[in-house]
């Protein structure tokens, strides 16, 4: 049996041991506590038993658990610039440091646990999956790109992008071009805060379940989060390129709610 409860008491007394007063550790931790509200809402929209929806959340407290360790040493979330990848490392975490004994007594979840968190961050679901874990990858996909909508309208944008520099900036026109024809953007082609700002509209098209659409449309997350864009930025070219793929993904998510209804 899966006690969630202790679950999330362990994994407030595993931060505690980080600086909480740093900024990225705190959106951090704020952030996996809501995935794991996120990953309860979607497995209960699925109509999934009680000790699904409990594993379910914690997938979501585990997803990142990798990531304090990685902005404690290098105070930034780039997997790319730091040489961590953040799913990998937060199974080192839990399985070859231990921590998952903190949180577990058994380890007939080991399996769906190691495949959800490993695909969560990963440009594509890898394929083969059974169809368990397959559906607990695509929850916790969805649940965290939920709250990532929801962080890039409400923390610092100096805690939230993955480099210190918001001046002087271009956004790659190859990634643009990328992202329009393929729907995708590669985290090893961002080389600025302005090409940041692809990977978040990007992420739209990977969601898996209709409800996340009207959460989008209902909060209207990536229109606030152009607001910010001007504010930071201040760059025409970055903003009407923003203004653009604001364009794109609102009809894709006007079509995505229409077929729902």
């Amino acid at each position: 049996m899966i006690d969630i409860e202790n679950a999330k008491k362990e994994f407030i007394k595993y931060v505690e041991q980080y600086d909480l007063t740093s900024g990225r550790i705190k959106l951090k931790v704020d952030h996996i506590l809501r995935v794991t509200e996120n990953s309860r809402y979607l497995a209960q929209e699925l109509n999934l038993e009680e000790e699904q929806i409990n594993l379910a959340e914690l997938i979501g407290l585990f997803h990142d658990i990798g990531r304090f360790e990685q902005v404690k040493q290098y105070d930034t979330f780039s997997d790319k610039d730091t040489g961590i990848d953040h799913a990998s490392y937060s199974l080192k975490v839990l399985y070859e440091d231990g921590l998952i004994k903190k949180f577990l007594n058994t380890n007939k979840y080991d399996y769906i646990i190691k495949k959800a968190v490993f695909n969560h961050n990963k440009a594509n679901i890898e394929e083969n999956l059974d169809e368990e874990s397959l559906l607990f990858s695509k929850i916790i996909r969805d649940a965290d790109k939920l709250d990532i909508f929801k962080v890039i309208n409400q923390d610092k944008m100096e805690d939230i992008f993955w480099y210190k520099e918001f001046e002087n900036l271009k956004i790659s026109k190859n990634l643009v071009q990328e992202f329009l024809n393929n729907k995708i953007v590669y985290y090893k082609d961002v080389k600025n805060n302005a090409d940041q700002i692809i990977t978040f509209f990007a992420y739209v098209y990977d969601l898996n379940f209709p409800s996340c659409f009207k959460i989008l449309k209902k909060h209207k997350y990536l229109e606030n989060f152009l607001i910010r864009v001007k504010k930071k930025f201040q760059n025409e070219e970055i903003i009407s390129t923003t203004k653009e793929l604001l364009n794109i993904i609102n009809n894709y998510i006007d079509e995505q709610i229409e077929n729902i209804e």
